[in-house]
């Protein structure tokens, strides 16, 4: 993605921290702006619920609330276009006064795509594996009641009964969270990390790291971090952030897909099902992944540039 700086509106570049804090600040302003002035009229209009006051039930009893689906996915939906997507847009046009454009090199080889494709999800077997260790860590108490909560409610939201709800799930889980997290943790941190430090692999893993902490669900700390560096060694090769926001959209939306075809008793598939699974298959698909980002690498031929 190139970022090209006006002539006429001269970048002034923070130290790393003033330019951390200055993004981290805008991100909680604008989810604060989002929260007063639409999440909580709406959901209290939807719901009844009052999310201002203390001790409401919303979040631990969503089920005893009228419309409580619709309002959660409303949340989650402009919570994910303002902390993420209006937060590195605002961010690069304020402060970095530069325009950002999505693909700064030609676009690739159309296989490219389909090799994404196929990697993602023969990449989710060995990420449980993965998944299933980061389990066993032992964490502190409030983190594993934090991950039970959200679980809860990860399970009451990728409730589809129909078409229209699986269609509203899709584009709130994958197609949002795909373009604004993008935006936000490869687009303009990675980015930074690497025009501070000098290092895309310190860039990558960096990014990744609070990309997976970011979300809060600890006991994925791990297979989430691993996947958000795929995500940003697809970025770094490329030069062009669409591939990484499919690759997001994929990831996500597999699993939307395989929830909805479950509940319609099309496949017997529960991939939200956390039992082991077979260690060879694991490996197996840990092979074929890196396999297949080898094949992305030297087809894309990346010439990594200056951030």
């Amino acid at each position: 993605m190139e970022m090209l700086e006006s002539p006429d509106r001269p970048a002034r570049r923070f130290s790393p921290v003033a330019s951390l804090l200055i993004l981290f600040g805008l991100m909680v302003v604008l989810s604060a702006v989002s929260q007063i002035a639409l999440i909580y009229p709406l959901v209290k209009w939807l719901t009844g619920a009052d999310l201002s006051a203390a001790g409401t039930s919303l979040f631990t009893n969503p089920t005893a609330y009228p419309h409580s689906w619709a309002a959660m996915m409303l949340m989650q939906g402009i919570n994910s276009l303002f902390s993420f997507t209006l937060t590195a847009l605002i961010y690069w046009y304020l402060i970095e006064k530069r325009n950002i454009v999505f693909i700064e090199k030609g676009s690739p080889d159309p296989l490219i795509w389909v090799a994404v494709l196929v990697l993602v999800i023969s990449y989710i077997p060995f990420n449980s594996l993965i998944f299933e260790w980061n389990q066993k860590l032992p964490l502190p108490e409030w983190m594993v009641n934090s991950e039970k909560q959200l679980e809860t409610l990860t399970k009451f939201l990728t409730q589809f009964p129909d078409f229209l709800h699986f269609i509203v799930g899709l584009f709130v889980i994958a197609v949002l969270p795909a373009l604004g997290e993008e935006l936000l943790f490869r687009a303009t941190l990675q980015k930074l990390f690497q025009r501070w430090w000098g290092s895309p692999h310190l860039a990558v893993w960096l990014a990744a790291a609070i990309f997976s902490a970011y979300h809060m669900q600890f006991m994925g700390f791990f297979p989430r971090m691993i996947l958000g560096a795929m995500f940003g060694y697809l970025y770094l090769w490329s030069r062009n952030l669409w591939i990484p926001v499919f690759a997001h959209f994929v990831n996500n939306g597999f699993v939307v897909l395989m929830i909805y075809l479950r509940g319609q008793k099309l496949v017997d598939i529960d991939v939200e099902n956390n039992e082991s699974i077979p260690l060879t298959s694991a490996l197996v698909s840990g092979v074929i992944a890196l396999s297949l980002m080898r094949i992305i690498y030297t087809r894309l031929k990346p010439q990594i540039p200056e951030a």
